[in-house]
């Protein structure tokens, strides 16, 4: 049960994410996308979510958890977005964008995950000293 959580909380994070940002996409570009360009940009977002589930794979250095994270989620990028609009070269051209969103996305949950950290420590402390 524990692992089902997880892959749904990383799925409909992977959604939200993938949505918003797509969706903000098209808008700046006054544009709208066709259903199936819709159902393609979520299943893109949702398979981006699910492979946020190697930071949760403890076996291997954080560095190659990075690594291996970015290179699969610029691959389903690719892949998805040649799928959706039907030109390897607008998956290319947008390989900018990809990398500026992918930063502002992993600074932000690194911070989150600081944050969260930082918390839990505080109220062990807290604990302890009352013992």
């Amino acid at each position: 049960m524990k692992h089902f959580k997880a892959v749904l909380v990383y799925l409909l994070v992977g959604i939200g994410v993938g949505s918003f940002i797509s969706l903000l996409s098209f808008t700046l570009n006054h544009d709208t996308p066709s259903m199936t360009q819709f159902i393609l940009l979520m299943m893109m977002s949702a398979i981006m979510g699910l492979l946020s589930l190697i930071f949760e794979y403890d076996k291997i250095t954080f560095i190659t958890q990075l690594v291996s994270h970015f290179l699969l989620e610029m691959l389903t990028y690719c892949i998805f977005i040649w799928l959706t609009f039907g030109n390897v070269i607008i998956a290319i051209v947008n390989l900018p964008t990809f990398l500026i969103t992918y930063v502002i996305i992993f600074i932000y949950f690194r911070k989150q995950g600081r944050d969260n950290a930082r918390r839990i420590n505080q109220v062990l402390t807290e604990r302890n000293r009352k013992k």
